[in-house]
């Protein structure tokens, strides 16, 4: 009951205390007025910070618990938020705010909230304060869009709070339900369009606060320094995407890290086309996703999220490659798409010349990971058993079906455009590369530890993931385009054969050309009502003059490349008389040498 009684407190809190800071920072003129490197476009008011940290102190002096460790992080994350408050009215030097940042996760190092490495302990002291560090100035990055840090950091700590519920630790959910009260009570101020921002004083004490909750919870399931951070890391992804993204993007472009900008990840899926609220909403579900995973580990076993854990790193790597390829607005204004700069030599030539090689990377990892989780699908577990046999069998598996792959060609096709052609070599390659490695094992161990289904379950674990990791790009740009408000011309299709799918492939994936695809036109009656892409096909030739019509239609393509000169010209005579220009699609069915028929 204290931990819904905490929660209640500082939402209620956050919700009476940010319009009085909203009300005197407008009277004090307090605002954060528009710049080139901000995003919003209206004078807002600043410090509410201020009541974040109110409604999440005050509860916990009262209400909380007498653990000392307690105490240490309210004194050290009010040492943050002081250093946030000036920062936001004297604007410090990155070097001081460091500093002083260091200095705080001393302070909650000395009083044993650390990661444990018991080999090594300086190890693990130097890497906690890199941890507090890095996790305090992620949440301060990410700060660079209405709700998207207040919103991410209360999923993060609801995640954490529910975590020292499913492990005893009532410390950390104690901690965890109050942030997340005082950051959701702030988040209904805060969301599009914000009324008030949190400013510096908000955002470095909220990081500051997550990155030490997260190592409150001891994990005891852990069993070393990988799985002590698989919790703290996967609540905490979206920030250490985000962080990673645009520091490495900055670097390599000779731009320091710490300065604001409109180059982060949530910039450019505003300007891949999604409104700003749905990409708000799409973090927040990222955050959800990874936090769920977590919780699963801490409940029942952390295995299955050390294997997700993989694949995500994995996802979030396509997902950063897609990131790239959009022009941010930052760039937009510089005339510049992405680059490396003279500096990133290597990683540009990994990135661009040499994608084979991170493709062979993420295959290597895929048949690992399959070949392991096929073990704790069939066995429900990892029995110590087996373990032997799979570090045994690895090294002979790995490089016999990279060989198997680079013989299908699975490694000389660009996985953006990947086709059935790619899905049926990759199905060739895995099943073969499985047979060559059950006589592999036989020949080499004679199948002494391992379980013939095993063999099975990997075949069709690792055919799923290889084929999912080569239509990922493809699937995050058309998933995340269908969310895009389609603008430009309201376009009508005439023909909905393979040259108007062709078609609109072309005019989706173009942003050059300006048409809004509306609908299909087609003869054949048995294609009525159906969709292709998510567009209708909407009538017959005979309901052509109805649909523009009804429709607005502005434009019509004809993209029946294998009708004769005699329909044709009937087709180009009821366009006509719909009294709008008529485009024809060549031939060679290429969208930009359409020629065009004017009514």
């Amino acid at each position: 009951m204290i931990e819904l009684a905490i929660f209640s407190v500082s939402l209620l809190l956050a919700c009476l205390l940010t319009p009085v800071v909203k009300r005197i920072s407008l009277k004090q003129e307090w605002v954060a007025a528009p710049k080139a490197d901000r995003w919003h476009q209206l004078p807002t008011a600043l410090h509410g910070g201020v009541a974040i940290y109110l409604a999440f102190t005050v509860p916990l002096i009262f209400l909380g618990t007498s653990h000392s460790k307690l105490w240490v992080l309210l004194f050290a994350a009010t040492l943050i938020f002081i250093l946030g408050l000036i920062d936001d009215f004297h604007h410090l030097k990155p070097y001081t705010k460091l500093i002083v940042q260091i200095i705080a996760a001393c302070i909650i190092v000395a009083n044993g909230i650390l990661i444990d490495v018991p080999t090594f302990p300086y190890v693990g002291l130097f890497l906690t304060i890199f941890w507090i560090v890095g996790i305090t100035n992620a949440l301060n990055l990410l700060d660079n869009m209405d709700g998207l840090s207040v919103g991410t950091g209360c999923i993060a700590a609801l995640c954490l709070a529910v975590a020292g519920v499913f492990t005893g630790t009532t410390l950390m959910s104690v901690i965890g339900f109050g942030l997340a009260g005082a950051t959701l009570g702030f988040l209904f101020f805060n969301f599009y369009p914000a009324k008030i921002f949190m400013g510096d004083s908000g955002s470095l004490f909220l990081g500051f606060s997550l990155a030490t909750l997260s190592l409150m919870g001891g994990w005891e399931q852990a069993t070393n320094i990988f799985l002590s951070l698989l919790v703290p890391v996967l609540v905490l992804a979206v920030p250490i995407f985000d962080t990673s993204f645009v520091a490495l993007v900055r670097f390599f472009n000779g731009q320091a890290i710490s300065q604001g900008g409109r180059d982060h990840t949530s910039h450019r899926m505003v300007a891949f086309g999604l409104p700003e609220r749905t990409t708000v909403l799409f973090f927040y579900a990222m955050s959800l996703m990874c936090g769920a995973i977590a919780l699963t580990g801490v409940k029942f076993n952390l295995f299955y999220p050390a294997m997700l854990a993989i694949l995500l790193v994995i996802i979030f790597w396509y997902f950063g490659l897609f990131l790239s390829g959009i022009v941010s607005y930052e760039e937009q204004e510089l005339k510049k798409p992405l680059s490396f700069g003279r500096n990133g030599f290597a990683l540009n030539m990994v990135f661009s010349h040499k994608r084979q090689i991170g493709e062979v990377v993420v295959d290597c990892v895929l048949i690992g990971v399959s070949f392991t989780l096929a073990y704790f699908v069939r066995f429900e577990g990892l029995p110590a058993y087996y373990v032997n046999a799979i570090t045994e069998s690895l090294p002979f598996l790995i490089p016999l079906k990279l060989f198997v792959f680079f013989y299908f060609g699975l490694y000389r096709g660009i996985w953006r455009y990947v086709g059935m052609q790619d899905l049926i070599n990759i199905l060739k390659a895995v099943t073969v590369s499985s047979v060559l490695s059950i006589v592999a094992i036989a020949m080499v161990f004679r199948l002494e530890g391992h379980a013939r289904s095993v063999f099975f379950i990997d075949w069709m674990l690792l055919l799923l993931m290889v084929g999912g990791v080569r239509v990922l790009i493809r699937l995050i740009k058309e998933y995340l385009g269908s969310w895009v408000k389609p603008e430009g011309k309201r376009l009508l299709i005439m023909g909905a054969g393979d040259a108007g799918e062709i078609a609109l492939r072309e005019i989706r994936n173009n942003p050059t050309i300006n048409y809004m695809p509306i609908g299909f036109i087609d003869d054949d009656r048995s294609k009525l009502g159906r969709e292709i892409h998510g567009i209708p096909v909407m009538g017959t030739r005979m309901e052509l003059l109805s649909v523009v019509q009804k429709y607005r239609v502005e434009e019509i393509l004809v993209a029946i490349p294998s009708a004769n000169k005699g329909m044709l010209a009937k087709i180009l005579q009821d366009c006509r008389e719909t009294g709008i220009s008529t485009h024809i699609l060549s031939r060679s069915r290429k969208l930009a040498s359409a020629s065009v028929v004017s009514a």
